[in-house]
Formats: C-alpha cells, sequence, structure tokens
C-alpha cells in the first residue's frame, strides 16, 4: 500500500515536471510569434511615417496626433513583452491574455490610422 502511494506521488512529480516543459515550450513559441508581429508592425510604422511628405498640412498635424498614440500603444505592447518574458508559469496565462489586448488595440490603432492615410 505503501509503494502504491509513493508511486502516485512519484507519477504527479512527473506529470508536474512534464506540464512545466509544454508550458515553456507554449510560452517561447507565443514571445516568437509575438517578438516578430511588432517587429513586423515597426516596419509598417516606417513606411507610414515615409508616406507622411504626401499629406497636407492639416493632415499632417492629425496624423502626427495619431503616430503619438500608436506609439504609446506600441510602448505598452513592448513593455507587455517584457513581463511575458520574465513571467511566470503561474502568471503567464494572465500575461498572455494582457499581451493579446496590447496587440489588439495596437492592431485597431494601425488600422485606424490606415484607412484615415487612405482618405487623404
Amino acid at each position: 500500500m505503501r509503494r502504491i502511494g509513493i508511486l502516485i506521488i512519484l507519477l504527479c512529480f512527473i506529470f508536474t515536471a512534464f506540464q512545466a516543459a509544454f508550458s515553456q515550450e507554449q510560452k517561447g513559441e507565443y514571445q516568437k510569434r509575438i517578438e516578430a508581429k511588432l517587429k513586423e508592425f515597426r516596419q509598417k510604422l516606417e513606411e507610414l511615417k515615409g508616406k507622411t511628405s504626401e499629406l497636407k498640412q492639416e493632415a499632417k498635424e492629425e496624423f502626427n496626433q495619431e503616430m503619438k498614440e500608436l506609439q504609446k500603444k506600441e510602448e505598452a505592447a513592448n513593455k507587455k513583452l517584457k513581463e511575458l518574458k520574465s513571467a511566470s508559469t503561474k502568471t503567464w496565462e494572465r500575461i498572455r491574455a494582457e499581451m493579446d489586448k496590447a496587440i489588439g488595440e495596437l492592431d485597431k490603432q494601425f488600422d485606424k490610422m490606415m484607412s484615415r492615410f487612405k482618405k487623404t
């Protein structure tokens, strides 16, 4: 009977170790996707900045205001990425949800800006 108890405890430890290793792998893959997405976003942002010379003065001012808002959202996403990198297994899911939200807001602001830029 005692051996069965020890076996059960041993299996629990093995399962916990496997689960932690799997979570680390998921975390690494997710982190790479987010880093790639932020890099792609920065490239699009630079392209967009290059096209500001085509805008009229009034449109430039509006563009610059929206660019500031976009940069704030990018900073928030980068801050979440740093938190994600240092997150423990326990806090990873919560920070991942916050990261998804930050990326969503960044995408939304960028799309809003692109739609206005195309109109002018």
